[in-house]
């Protein structure tokens, strides 16, 4: 995606607080480091300090050209990669840089989520994790529910189906199960009162 020293324009907004009616400006950026938040996971420390930010996978170190000053940003935010800034909890082995297992639901990017994140990352503080260390990472494997439905130009024309295929309604739901797979997973984006399962 970007390498450090990359010079790049990112539309990003003024505030990245959950939930904030922010405006947008053009940024310059020259790129001194990039952090990948499932190799490089945030700590529960990071996260409670700042529980409303709105977070993505990659966290830019970077020289705003304008303001002449080092400041970090998360692609999710920008206009050109925007994510929905859903995050979990997950356990990791010591220096690992992946998760070993993910111990809880989705949490979207509101303020009522993120305070019931705050309060399990706290919970879990408390447990006896059998020497794995607890994380938040970016959970962002349901990003295609962003893109548009397939034009109808994209389906099979009705007038090439023989007769027989006129009872293919059977067959429609799994063309829409592939289209959106992650609608087929337990814990949904419409199912936030779900307790987390650990």
């Amino acid at each position: 995606m970007f390498e450090p020293n990359d010079e790049v324009e990112l539309t990003y907004p003024e505030s990245t607080l959950v939930e904030a009616n922010t405006t947008f400006r053009r940024r310059r950026l020259q790129i001194r480091e990039i952090r990948d938040l499932i190799a490089e996971p945030i700590t529960p420390e990071e996260y409670l300090r700042r529980p409303l930010t709105q977070r993505s996978r990659y966290l830019l170190t970077a020289y705003d050209k304008d303001s002449k000053s080092w400041r970090q940003f998360y692609v999710g935010s920008s206009k050109e990669f925007l994510t929905d800034g859903r995050l979990r909890i997950a356990l990791y082995e010591k220096g690992g840089t992946s998760p070993k297992k993910i111990v809880s639901r989705s949490f979207e990017a509101t303020r009522r989520d993120r305070i019931a994140l705050a309060r399990a990352v706290k919970e879990m503080q408390e447990k006896d994790l059998a020497g794995l260390e607890l994380r938040i990472i970016p959970d962002e494997s349901r990003v295609l529910m962003q893109h548009p439905d397939k034009p109808k130009s994209a389906r099979p024309k009705k007038s090439k189906r023989s007769l027989a295929a006129e009872t293919f309604p059977r067959k429609e739901p799994a063309a829409h199960a592939v289209k959106a797979p992650a609608m087929s997973r337990r814990m949904t984006a419409s199912s936030p009162l779900v307790a987390p399962p650990f």
